[in-house]
């Protein structure tokens, strides 16, 4: 009789064993479908476009250098999140035009004493994205805005915050170009 026992018990893991091994295959299966659904972290952008050139942002604010700022990050977005290639202005089947329209820069939270405690900085920019072999506009936008806060006890200031309002707005600047398609 034990060894029936034995045996049963052995049928059982057996069968256990096949369960998890069907159970991990379909988790497998099912993981490589969904994720081959064509998702990409890169922007989904005209596929006749190849090239981009960048000039140097206009900025129509009184804040000088953060042109240069900006244009430097919205180049290196481009390079991240894009199959374009960053090519001079007679190259290129593409340009990308930007102009910093405003900064806006607000106090969140003061102290007893009226000092900064943490603030806010916003940077509103416009595009006009062109394709150079026709003359025509691809994607044109106006008023992208992204906001970056400071901590002033932390010793971070505008600068800092201006950086990283900087890259989000690069950011908002690639998906608004992928955003016509």
């Amino acid at each position: 009789m034990g060894m029936y026992f034995f045996k049963g018990l052995l049928n059982l893991t057996r069968n256990t064993t096949k369960a998890r091994l069907h159970t991990v295959v379909i988790l497998l299966v099912l993981s490589v479908l969904l994720g081959s659904c064509g998702y990409s972290s890169k922007a989904v952008l005209r596929s006749n476009v190849r090239s981009i050139y960048v000039p140097i942002f206009d900025n129509k604010t009184f804040r000088r250098g953060y042109e240069f700022d900006l244009t430097k990050a919205v180049r290196d977005q481009i390079i991240l999140r894009t199959g374009l290639d960053i090519v001079d202005r007679d190259e290129a089947d593409s340009i990308l035009y930007g102009k910093i329209t405003n900064v806006v820069e607000g106090v969140l939270i003061g102290d007893f004493t009226d000092s900064i405690v943490e603030s806010r900085m916003t940077v509103f920019v416009d595009i006009r994205w062109v394709d150079t072999r026709t003359g025509r506009t691809i994607v044109e936008r106006q008023n992208i805005a992204r906001s970056a806060e400071f901590i002033v006890p932390r010793n971070e200031t505008a600068s800092t915050s201006g950086n990283e309002a900087f890259v989000g707005i690069a950011y908002g600047i690639i998906e608004a170009m992928g955003d016509e398609w």
